[in-house]
């Protein structure tokens, strides 16, 4: 059974047609209809040459379909008579790695949109929260759901230094980002909106991004997710053995869709050491098959006052046994992360202690994830190439003042990349063992295969 249906593929179909109008005017310029103009439009119009572009086992560049391929939707359109042209020379065609995309000279614009489904189907849905998760009836087991569907859009406007970016969900009918990013030079960045906020690399790499098929049971308790808020981001010694990247935050506190009540807001820092002098980019898999070793270690914090003791993409939360309260949170986090030779690796590690203001009770919560990840073919050649192996440990106390109250997951997953991340197959396979002196221990076996396609 299909679950999720959902109609909201109107928005995006609407946004496709104002982009069209802005970049033609209310009247039709006059086009040059000659093959010199039109280029071969028999090539670009032909259904087959366009299937033909699109498929990634048909090009030679042999890096799973990273190429920078490009399929024309319209031949460019020329000024003409610019009168009826609201942008100057605008071009709209097809981009493999971005999707729909508009560029004009003036003003300048540089705008893509883009569509992602996930479909996935497992015998435990939902998040992994205790042994009633793990107990609940498995209403939905076996079904085929459509977990996220988003529409994204985004590209510099009228300056190559600022930065759009929106992502809505249209399964939840959830507006998740929108925000605004200045560049003032390649080392320092303003932004402000809303987004996940820059704390753990789990949770900022995109779902779509992700090795395994969803993020580890550790995010449930630690991740600070999407806020509204402002952000700088500084690098210093760009390059050098201590090359570093700096992101300074204040956001509202509140979770995602909630604005600023004077009362609530997080500081947040984050330092990531680049040893190589260069940025590891916030993306799972080793894709490229790097030749150089890449690495990141990263010392994160966040600190403030809050009615909420976990956040989601639905917003403000609370984690099991807490109710509604005004709380301080304070949370650390230790990070690694690699890329080489086909090989990947992620880690962090959490302290999260939850202060109830008014009580002045105080817990700590401990824990995090070891990931790690490789291309078999590297050093095995009659292993098909877009193959990927992957393990992960995870391990959560929700409070370290109780004993014997551990969870903990052991996952293998494997995956296979038809086009990277914008096309591909993950399946994995869990142990899920939980302990807790309240309601007794349980453990069950997760299945989870998820096909992961953007355009």
């Amino acid at each position: 059974m299909i679950k999720n249906p959902s109609y909201s593929f109107l928005l995006p179909t609407t946004l496709v047609v104002l982009v069209t109008t802005a970049a033609t005017g209310r009247e039709s310029a006059p086009r040059d209809s000659s093959p010199a103009a039109m280029g071969n439009a028999g090539d670009w119009c032909s259904p087959l040459n366009i299937l033909e572009e699109t498929r990634p086992w048909a090009s030679p560049d042999r890096s799973l379909g990273l190429k920078e391929a490009t399929v024309p939707v319209t031949p460019t359109l020329e000024s003409g008579d610019s009168r009826h042209l609201l942008l100057k020379n605008p071009r709209l065609w097809y981009d493999n790695t971005k999707g729909l995309r508009l560029q004009s000279d003036r003003p300048h614009a540089d705008l893509w949109l883009g569509f992602r489904y996930q479909w996935r189907t497992t015998n435990l849905p939902g998040d992994i929260r205790g042994v009633s998760s793990l107990q609940r009836p498995q209403g939905g087991e076996g079904d085929l759901d459509l977990r996220r569907g988003r529409v994204k859009g985004g590209g510099t406007l009228f300056s190559k230094n600022f930065t759009l970016y929106s992502e809505y969900n249209f399964p939840t009918e959830t507006l998740l980002d929108f925000r605004a990013t200045y560049a003032f030079t390649d080392n320092f960045r303003l932004r402000f909106g809303q987004w996940k906020s820059d704390f753990s690399r789990e949770r900022v790499d995109s779902s779509g991004k992700q090795q395994l098929v969803e993020r580890s049971i550790s995010n449930y308790w630690f991740t600070v997710d999407r806020q509204l808020g402002t952000s700088l981001y500084f690098r210093f010694w760009k390059g050098k053995a201590f090359d570093s990247s700096v992101w300074i935050e204040y956001l509202t506190g509140r979770g995602r869709g909630a604005g600023y009540d004077g009362e609530s807001g997080f500081w947040l820092g984050r330092w990531q050491w680049n040893p190589q002098g260069k940025e590891l980019a916030f993306s799972q898999s080793d894709l490229k098959r790097s030749r150089e070793f890449l690495s990141s270690v990263t010392l994160a914090a966040v600190q403030g006052h809050t009615p909420f003791t976990r956040f989601s993409s639905s917003g403000g939360r609370q984690l099991p046994g807490y109710g509604a309260a005004d709380y301080r949170l304070s949370q650390l986090m230790f990070e690694t992360a690699a890329h080489y030779r086909g090989w990947s690796w992620q880690q962090e590690l959490h302290v999260k202690e939850v202060r109830n203001r008014s009580t002045a009770k105080e817990d700590t919560i401990f824990g995090g994830y070891a990931q790690l990840g490789t291309f078999p073919s590297e050093y095995c050649p009659w292993v098909p190439e877009p193959l990927e192996f992957v393990l992960r440990f995870a391990q959560v106390d929700p409070d370290t003042s109780l004993s014997g109250n551990t969870q903990r997951e052991w996952t293998f997953g494997t995956n296979w990349y038809f086009d990277g991340h914008r096309n591909k197959l993950n399946a994995d396979l869990s142990l899920l063992d939980i302990d807790d002196p309240a309601n007794g221990d349980d453990s069950k076996v997760r299945f989870r295969l998820q096909w992961e396609r953007s355009f």
